[in-house]
């Protein structure tokens, strides 16, 4: 039996938007002064639906990177207007897209 604990669709939420906080997420900081700022510590999930779009259409972003944080966009934006049951599953995967991402954030510098 697993013991691992299943994020809540909140948690799910912050997650994804500490990725693209202006002060201290990691997108913003890939993007260079150039991208988008993205967006303040207690934005909506329509904000960070928006942000992650901005990033992914930044001339800036590895092309890798900018796939994934597209399709978070849009399982964020899917989720937005979903019931609860629903909006857990485009939250979730949204999170995956967002994890992908820097994992090929990652394979860019590293290569």
């Amino acid at each position: 039996m697993s013991t691992e604990k299943r994020l809540s669709a909140p948690e799910l939420v912050d997650e994804i938007r500490s990725a693209v906080a202006a002060t201290t997420g990691w997108i913003p900081m890939l993007s260079g002064p150039d991208g988008p700022t993205g967006v303040p510590n207690e934005a909506r999930l329509s904000e960070v639906a928006r942000s992650l779009r901005e990033f992914a259409e930044a001339p800036t972003m590895p092309p890798s990177v900018a796939q994934q944080l597209r399709r978070a966009a849009e399982s964020a934006t899917a989720a937005v207007a979903a019931d609860s049951a629903t909006a857990y599953g485009h939250l979730g995967a949204a999170y995956a897209y967002v994890i992908q991402a820097r994992r090929a954030a990652s394979d860019d510098t590293t290569a």
